[in-house]
């Protein structure tokens, strides 16, 4: 089994603080919640500077929700007919009401309600089949794992944060490369049904443009944070021709919950063996929630969950798009995806050379990051004063895997 020292644990709790990385699908608790999301009014939340117009060729702050007026979320927002989406109020953070009865039938709320609608993904169709997914990425610790899967020829569907994505974009431009299915998972990681109808568009629209400077193509496939989504996000996310993506009810590892120090790797081990007996019965395929944004997470994914599946010959791991028959998860096309596993060799593109300069805000560190390591050479461009909060999350991944594999080995 796996033997994590209290250091790792510490460490990860820290980090999951500084990331806000909150539990999917559980909002009765906000033990580590870092990012405060904004109420109705969107006033921004504390840590996150004032409103600015962004620059030609800058970002939005690392980790915030960007603002709405901005005129590049101005023009996206002709793209959606907002009297086509549903009105329901928003959420207090994706947190249930007390009864939810009182929620309506029609609002379809997955996190409250337990409600999918016709076109959400949530299983794949050949039994035995397992949509592998990984949330939250890319991270230092992402390479280890793109590494795993390579040594075994497969590929997953990555969610990428948006934040995340101008972080490391060597990183995301090599898993790309490697044929994994990239998609979207928003720019900051909220509870999208706590947003308004333009935030949500800037969530997800920042996030594509994000992607697409570092890779060329355009995802289609979207996972909301925590599976929280409700007609009226869906309504706007397929207006933007987005595909929503969840995962199958019961089939999420706790992983997660490794840095938040409430599951051990022997647990999240234990949850994915017990799946193993009941499998063969389904009907159908599933799709598994995984991250990999903290080192904890990889570990357990790669020393653990990973070497039975692999292991087990009658399991068939793929992305989502190629356990659907869907041979071009990109609106350009196929990318570097294929159906039959062997990655399509990239197009050469400018704008997919994963590597992003400039300089950044006040008080920040400066870097290019290079498959998945950092250097001094330049760094994303951001506005706002965004270096307290971005550089923090940026510098405290680097650290935490460092002490990882420096202090803290992981035992099997």
């Amino acid at each position: 089994m796996v033997k994590i020292l209290p250091t790792l644990v510490a460490l990860s709790a820290t980090l999951s603080v500084v990331l806000g990385h909150k539990h999917h699908g559980h909002h009765a608790s906000h033990d580590f919640k870092g990012l405060e999301k904004r109420a109705t009014t969107a006033p921004e939340p504390a840590g996150c500077p004032a409103y600015a117009p962004i620059a030609a060729g800058a970002w939005p702050t690392l980790d915030c929700i960007p603002y709405p007026q901005d005129p590049q979320v101005q023009a996206w927002l002709k793209l959606v007919d907002m009297t086509k989406v549903p009105v329901y109020p928003l959420s207090n953070d994706g947190v249930c009401p007390p009864t939810t009865t009182t929620l309506p039938a029609a609002q379809c709320w997955w996190t409250c309600q337990k409600c999918t609608a016709p076109d959400d993904i949530t299983f794949c169709p050949q039994a035995e089949t397992w949509g592998l997914t990984y949330d939250d990425g890319p991270s230092p610790d992402s390479p280890r794992l793109y590494d795993d899967l390579k040594a075994h020829s497969t590929q997953a569907t990555l969610f990428i944060v948006g934040s995340r994505a101008i972080s490391y974009p060597a990183t995301l431009k090599r898993a790309y490369d490697d044929g994994h299915q990239i998609a979207i998972h928003t720019w900051s990681h909220p509870s999208m049904t706590s947003l308004s109808n333009e935030q949500i568009v800037a969530e997800l629209k920042w996030t594509e443009k994000a992607i697409v400077s570092v890779i060329g193509v355009t995802p289609i496939y979207w996972r909301p944070p925590y599976g929280d989504v409700d007609n009226r996000v869906r309504a706007i996310a397929t207006q933007l021709g987005y595909k929503t993506s969840i995962w199958t009810d019961g089939f999420d590892t706790n992983d997660w919950n490794i840095p938040a120090g409430t599951a051990t790797p022997q647990s999240v081990i234990a949850t994915f063996q017990g799946w193993l007996s009941k499998i063969p019965t389904m009907p159908n395929g599933f799709i598994v929630l995984e991250h990999d944004l903290f080192p904890a997470e990889v570990n357990v994914s790669i020393n653990g969950i990973l070497p039975i599946a692999f292991a087990d010959k009658s399991l068939k791991m793929m992305p989502i798009a190629r356990c659907l028959g869907d041979a071009k998860p990109y609106k350009e096309g196929a990318g570097t995806f294929s159906l039959n596993g062997s990655p399509a060799a990239p197009a050469s593109s400018s704008a997919a050379s994963g590597t992003h300069t400039g300089t950044a805000a006040a008080g920040g560190s400066t870097g290019t990051s290079t498959a998945g390591a950092s250097t001094s050479s330049g760094g994303p461009t951001i506005i706002n004063n965004s270096a307290a909060r971005g550089s923090a999350v940026s510098a405290a991944l680097m650290v935490g895997s460092a002490m990882v594999f420096a202090v803290v080995p992981v035992i099997f």
